[in-house]
């Protein structure tokens, strides 16, 4: 333990040292400098992350903090280095003129303030430009998943979708059910005989098995909901047939937002 924050860009060090039953010979750790060097190739680490969960023995599928430790680092760096500031352009004379006005210890001052003080109230003249900027000022991270900029960018594609053609004609709500359901025991893991769908494959394991399942590997989870969608969408709908019909006929566009 220390008082120091530890940096985890660059720093394959720290990955061996989080997790050293996942990485017991202290390889194959993240941001491994060496691959920048003549004849290796660069992995990204989303792409180097996404390959460790798809191992056939599941230990970092399984493992308790890995997942949601990597999946901070990957949300920090997005909202980091893929991000902007945008500003409308009829107030960008006013964005600028306040941006001018800024005071380093000001600012830092107001957000010693602010996070002391829920809802705060400027107090002076310096602290009344900083709230003016905010509110000319957006901060857009459409490329880091959940975040509000994402879902507007996703409002904007379906209305662009309306205007080009036509409204929808149908809405559909999909819930894959996966504690009910046999392939996801299967996706999981566990040992049951595919060749008797119709017999109840796996009867040994109940819903709350097959829900203990899940919990314990969210990777079988998600893998078993991407299942169940491209087979809704290619085989339900038919839009990777030749004729693109399915049961509610030519399917000419369509949209899907995960809840």
């Amino acid at each position: 333990r220390s008082s120091e924050t530890l940096d985890v860009r660059q720093n394959p060090d720290l990955y061996g040292m989080l997790w050293p039953t996942l990485f017991p010979y202290g390889v194959g750790m993240f941001d491994d400098p060496l691959r920048t060097s003549e004849g290796f190739r660069s992995i990204h680490l989303k792409t180097h992350v996404k390959h460790y969960l798809r191992n056939a023995d599941r230990r970092f599928q399984l493992h308790l903090s890995f997942i949601f430790v990597m999946q901070s680092i990957q949300m920090l760096r997005t909202s980091s280095f893929q991000s902007r500031l945008a500003v409308r352009r009829s107030w960008w004379p006013r964005a600028v003129a306040a941006m001018d006005k800024l005071d380093e210890h000001v600012l830092d001052e107001l957000i010693k303030k602010m996070g002391r003080t829920s809802p705060y109230i400027p107090e002076d003249e310096h602290e009344q430009v900083m709230f003016k900027l905010l509110k000319y000022v957006d901060y857009c991270s459409e490329y880091l998943d959940g975040s509000t900029a994402q879902v507007l960018a996703m409002r904007e594609e379906i209305r662009a979708l309306s205007r080009t053609c036509g409204t929808p004609s149908i809405f559909f709500t999909l819930n894959p059910a996966d504690a009910h359901n046999p392939l996801s025991s299967f996706v999981a893991g566990k040992d049951i005989d595919l060749d008797a769908p119709f017999s109840n494959p796996d009867s040994h394991y109940s819903s709350f098995t097959r829900a203990r399942s899940l919990a314990a590997n969210p990777v079988a989870g998600a893998q078993f909901f991407q299942l169940m969608v491209d087979q809704f969408l290619h085989t339900f709908l038919g839009v990777q047939r030749g004729d693109r019909r399915g049961v509610f006929g030519r399917v000419r566009h369509y949209y899907g937002v995960v809840e």
